[in-house]
């Protein structure tokens, strides 16, 4: 770091693309947040297009991400987290403590409700697979043939006797 006026641009660029991303973050909570409500509603027809949304949203953030890593290289390293580019502020640029400061929190926040709202759509996706699989079973139950669970004398068994009355009747 050399030049104070290239380092003030730097933490201007940076702060300009965190802002981009805290905006980007929201609006994914939002898309998630819909996705939610579409999995509560059961309205699976609407999953895919929005599922297609939140793709193109997600490569919006890795585009931020990557210019953010871009100008952490110029300052520091492209792995440098917040705490790096907050301290280095300190050392360099204390005009741009707070402001760091101020985005790191908001981002930390907005990043654990996306973790939260994902995970419960996780949740709610397992939810579905387990009723769509017993009414599956019920369909499926209902069209099997009814014969095939009487024993001999014309009373009906468990499946499990079945097995064992036609192993006797062989015998």
């Amino acid at each position: 770091m050399k030049d104070i006026k290239l380092e003030k641009e730097l933490f201007r660029k940076l702060i300009n693309i965190l802002d981009k991303e805290y905006d980007a973050y929201i609006k994914m909570r939002d898309l998630f947040q819909e996705k939610k409500d579409l999995l509560k509603k059961a309205k699976s027809d609407d999953l895919g297009v929005l599922d297609n949304k939140i793709l193109a949203h997600n490569d919006a953030i890795v585009k931020l991400n990557n210019a953010r890593k871009a100008i952490a290289k110029e300052l520091v390293s492209p792995d440098a987290d917040m705490s790096r580019f907050i301290s280095l502020a300190e050392e360099f640029q204390p005009d741009f403590i707070e402001p760091l400061k101020d985005r790191k929190v908001k981002i930390c926040n907005i990043l654990n409700e996306l973790v939260l709202l994902n995970n419960q759509n996780v949740e709610l996706i397992k939810h579905g697979i387990v009723i769509t699989n017993k009414m599956l079973e019920t369909i499926v139950n209902a069209f099997a043939p009814q014969g095939s669970i009487y024993n001999g004398a014309g009373k009906t068994t468990d499946t499990h006797d079945l097995n064992m009355w036609t192993i006797n009747e062989e015998v």
